[in-house]
């Protein structure tokens, strides 16, 4: 079957999460929370030197794109829109979910790849995570499971998406699939 609103997972999922990112991490200063910086001599510099030390790229980035989102000027072109569109992916997979146990669908577009790769481009790993984001956004359990290798010896993972409160059928499917699908 297919998802209406699989083009608008991943861009809905990322602008919710820099959002919250940047909030969630505004305290850590290194005044109360977090990393201080042995460097600082001021207020300001404490601030400043801690946050540039402390925090990595993809941190700094999430920081940078959750503040824009939330900006006076974008909240509610980005922010509010973004909520939106979280409660249509909610309602249409709880409607899938009435009447199937659960959704099975690939973890990703392709195989896994190798540790290090595609760091220099995160809109290519943002991308790689179209179909994992569905289940975050409608807020219901699913799981990852490797169940084989490509040709690489890379896992090639499918994922199961399971009802709001299933945790126990979820897992106890994924037991019996990961069992049935042993390579022998």
């Amino acid at each position: 079957m297919s998802f209406p609103y699989l083009d608008y997972v991943v861009p809905t999922y990322y602008i919710l999460t820099m959002a919250e990112s940047s909030s969630n991490l505004a305290r850590y200063d290194g005044v109360h929370y977090g990393y201080r910086s042995p460097n600082a001599v001021d207020l300001e510099s404490t601030y400043k030197k801690s946050r540039s030390e402390g925090f990595g790229t993809e941190v700094k980035r999430r920081i940078l794109l959750g503040t824009f989102v939330l900006s006076a000027g974008h909240y509610d072109s980005f922010y509010g829109k973004a909520q939106q569109v979280r409660r249509l992916i909610r309602e249409k997979t709880d409607e899938i979910l009435r009447d199937h146990d659960f959704i099975l669908l690939p973890t990703s577009p392709g195989p896994a790849f190798g540790l290090g790769e595609k760091t220099e481009d995160p809109v290519v790993m943002y991308l790689a995570d179209i179909f994992t984001v569905q289940a975050s956004l409608a807020g219901i359990p699913a799981i990852s499971l490797p169940l084989r290798n490509n040709s690489r010896n890379l896992p090639l993972g499918i994922q199961l998406i399971g009802k709001r409160f299933g945790e126990s059928e979820l897992l106890a499917f994924s037991k019996y699939l990961m069992e049935v699908t042993k390579i022998q």
